[in-house]
């Protein structure tokens, strides 16, 4: 009878474990897959329309990546990180995911993705489940949810 009393003890605990080790979303709102709609360049005030450029979110991972668009662009994985306090996304490290040969992105193949620098914080104008807008020193990207 302890034997049995054991065992459906040591069954519980580990659930508990289990269940409490699932990794979970920094910010739910934020977190999951983007389409970039456009995105508009301060400096100038241009609207730049994007076709099949899309943006994943996850985890401490942001991935940008054109799929099968008219382009061809490189894709590029970063670091993401959301400051709740100052409601900011900072994405860092952009570079190609070949993990034996990982290159930093360059400035110009960043640029279609509305983006300037390998390292970018972009103050969060707007989300829901539906839409965001982010907004960098460069560009406001306006996002849906995909």
């Amino acid at each position: 009878m302890k034997h049995i009393i054991y065992s459906i003890i040591c069954l519980l605990t580990s659930v508990l474990v289990l269940v409490g080790c699932q990794k979970e979303a920094i910010n739910p709102d934020i977190e999951g897959h983007w389409q970039l709609l456009e995105f508009t360049t301060k400096a100038d005030n241009q609207v730049h329309k994007c076709e099949r450029i899309y943006y994943s979110i996850q985890l401490w991972v942001v991935e940008v990546a054109e799929k099968q668009g008219p382009f061809e662009l490189t894709p590029f994985r970063g670091r993401y990180n959301y400051d709740e306090a100052s409601n900011t996304i900072t994405m860092t490290d952009m570079s190609t995911y070949s993990p034996e040969n990982s290159v930093p992105a360059e400035v110009w193949q960043l640029e279609p993705y509305g983006l300037n620098s390998v390292n970018t914080t972009f103050n969060v104008i707007s989300v829901d489940s539906h839409s965001m807008t982010l907004e960098s020193d460069y560009a406001i990207l306006k996002f849906k949810k995909f």
